[in-house]
């Protein structure tokens, strides 16, 4: 089977004011699976916890939107970082309604951190002629002392032989293969962002290798592309923010 490749990225990123600490929240703490909090990697006297308002940027949405539509109906592949937002919404079938999107749809949870990265094991044997993918992060824990957190999300439109990108390997665990380029972070979007700022600013070549890495509290993982034809990969900002490291995320490599 030919190698899967890429031709448009597409990226949003939005700092998200609606969380409150966990303590504030009698008994919250006890609701929530002992699992997910070691995952959050966070001591529990900064912890804080997303509250869901009518308001909340659709960091999805705006992506699929920026990505547009496909000219043949193709599979659209959603991948999550964690639970929904609201437990009351299905998330996929809301977002597949107002896009008018064409073709199947498969959702994917709960993956963390290696959601940008070891799910492209699952893409390089999904795929079979072209397709959709958008990794939305939209953390339900935040650290107190960290600051505002952002919510994330990046689309890639996949396809089978020549392209701007080509997938060389991904993996769970520490990175198999190295690249001229490293872009590490903590959750399943930031190494893709760091990319992108890159990619705005003709950091990268033809011909070069690059690592996208994902350190998370519990898992790590990683993927690796080749740079082909940098000039001819779509690159989409899905908001009027300048592509800049401040808002996407640092680089390393």
């Amino acid at each position: 089977m030919p190698d899967l490749g890429i031709d448009t990225i597409a990226f949003a990123a939005a700092r998200r004011e609606e969380y409150v600490p966990l303590s504030a929240l009698p008994g919250a703490a006890d609701l929530v699976p002992p699992e997910r909090l070691a995952a959050a990697g966070i001591p529990l006297s900064r912890l804080m916890v997303r509250i869901p308002e009518d308001d909340d940027v659709d960091v999805t949405a705006q992506v699929l939107a920026a990505l547009g539509p496909p000219a043949l109906p193709q599979p659209l592949f959603f991948v999550r970082s964690g639970p929904l937002r609201d437990p009351n919404v299905a998330a996929l079938a809301g977002l597949v309604h107002r896009s008018g999107w064409a073709g199947e749809d498969v959702g994917l949870t709960h993956l963390d951190e290696l959601g940008g990265t070891a799910v492209f094991g699952l893409l390089e044997w999904a795929v079979e002629t072209e397709a959709t993918a958008v990794i939305c992060d939209e953390p339900l824990f935040a650290d107190a002392a960290g600051g505002h957190p952002r919510f994330a999300a990046v689309g890639v439109r996949l396809r089978r032989g020549a392209a701007a990108l080509t997938v060389s390997g991904c993996g769970e665990g520490k990175p198999a293969l190295t690249g001229a380029h490293r872009f590490t972070g903590r959750g399943p979007c930031d190494a893709w962002l760091a990319f992108c700022a890159a990619l705005a600013e003709g950091v990268v070549a033809d011909g070069e290798r690059v690592l996208l890495h994902t350190r998370g509290p519990l898992r790590e993982g990683w993927l690796s592309l080749l740079a082909v034809d940098v000039a001819a990969l779509r690159l989409v900002p899905a908001s009027a923010a300048p592509v800049t490291a401040s808002l996407l995320g640092g680089r390393s490599g």
